[in-house]
C-alpha cells in the first residue's frame, strides 16, 4: 500500500512540474521570437558593436559557471558520491557543464556574427559618406 501512494504522489507531482514549465518555456519562446523580429526589422539600426560586446560578457559569464561547477565537482567528498544518489548528482554537474559549455559556444558565434556585421556596416559607412564629400567628378 505504501509504494503504491508514494508511486501516485510521485507521477502527480511530476505532472504538476510538467503543467508548471509548459507556459515558461512558451513565454520564453515568444520572447526570443520577438527579439528576433525587432533585430531583423530595425536591421539598419542595429549596434552590432553593442551586441557583440553583450554576447562576448555573456560567454565568458557561462566560462565562470563552469569553472564553478567544476571546483564544486572536483571539492565535493568522495562519500557524497557514494550509492545511486550520488551517480545521478554526477551525471547532473556534468550535465550543467556540457549546457554551459554549449550555451558559451553559441555566444561566442553570435558575437563573431556581430563582430563582422559591426565591420561591414563601418566600411559601408565610410563608403556612403565618401560619396557624400563631393568626391565626384561634375562635368
Amino acid at each position: 500500500m505504501g509504494t503504491e501512494t508514494k508511486n501516485y504522489f510521485s507521477i502527480l507531482s511530476i505532472v504538476l512540474f510538467m503543467i508548471i514549465a509548459a507556459p515558461m518555456t512558451a513565454f520564453a519562446t515568444q520572447q526570443d521570437e520577438k527579439e528576433n523580429l525587432t533585430l531583423h526589422s530595425n536591421q539598419e539600426n542595429v549596434d552590432h558593436h553593442a551586441l557583440a560586446y553583450h554576447h562576448e560578457d555573456l560567454a565568458k559569464g557561462m566560462q565562470a559557471k563552469i569553472q564553478e561547477q567544476i571546483e564544486a565537482f572536483n571539492n565535493k567528498p568522495r562519500s557524497s558520491f557514494l550509492g545511486r544518489n550520488g551517480q545521478h548528482i554526477k551525471k547532473h554537474v556534468v550535465y550543467k557543464i556540457r549546457e554551459y559549455e554549449k550555451a558559451a559556444q553559441a555566444h561566442m558565434k553570435k558575437a563573431a556574427y556581430h563582430s563582422h556585421m559591426a565591420a561591414e556596416q563601418l566600411y559601408h559607412d565610410s563608403i556612403a559618406k565618401s560619396k557624400n564629400t563631393g568626391n565626384e567628378i561634375d562635368l
